[in-house]
Order: C-alpha cells, then structure tokens, then sequence
C-alpha cells in the first residue's frame, strides 16, 4: 500500500504505526477481512487523541468507548476544521435537544453516571 500521503507527519517527527506493522505479531492475517472494521474500531478507542469525521456513526461509536475508558472528549476532534471542536462542547439548556447536528455526536451522559454512581455532568477528567 502506498504510504506516502503520511511522510510529512514522519518528518515532522511522529511515529507512525500501520495495521501491516501488526499483522504478525497479531495474528492479523488469518482474520476474516469482514471483522478488521471492529479490530480498528478498538485500536482507535484507545489512542491519545482521536479525530473522526462528523456525522459519522463509525466516529461516534469510537467516541463512546473512549468515553467508557474514561477519556476526556476534549482528547477527539473532527476532521473538518468547521467541526473540529464541536466535540467540545456541552449545551448549556436542553442536552437532549436533536437537530442535524447532534444525531450522530455521542454525549457524555453515555458513560457518565451509567453506573448510576453520578448525574452526568461536566465532570473533569471525562467531558
């Protein structure tokens, strides 16, 4: 596969990992290609940041398990500038409001207080 697209962020100086540097290690080739959709889903839940794409249910599902390992969702962004940080915010009235903005953005009261241990707020650490 052609990995030139990511030379710039090698130069910059990032280490950069791919599935292919995995896949014996792993046991990757002998998985049904149809399952490396929920591998990959997993290994981008727990990275340090993460960026998805808005309106995207694939982006959001991984929002939510960062969301379940305690990661905070100032840690993910959107990949369009005009979205970037929409992940930031929290609604001051009416959190469970839907427009075309919020059907596909997971919210924090998905994993905050599950446990019935807390109300979902603006708790430190995971909004």
């Amino acid at each position: 596969k052609d990995k030139t697209f990511f030379e710039p962020f090698r130069r910059a100086g990032y280490t950069l990992r791919f599935q292919d540097d995995f896949k014996q290690l792993a046991g990757l080739q002998d998985l049904d290609p149809n399952h490396m959709g929920m591998v990959e889903t997993v290994v981008a839940s727990r990275g340090r940041k993460f960026s998805g794409t808005f309106r995207s249910t694939f982006s959001g599902y991984i929002n939510r398990l960062r969301g379940y390992h305690g990661m905070s969702v100032t840690t993910s962004y959107y990949g369009s500038m005009g979205d970037r940080f929409k992940h930031h915010i929290w609604p001051a009235a009416n959190i469970h409001s839907t427009n075309l903005d919020t059907y596909a953005k997971e919210w924090p009261d998905a994993w905050n207080g599950i446990d019935a241990d807390v109300a979902p707020s603006k708790i430190e650490g995971t909004f």
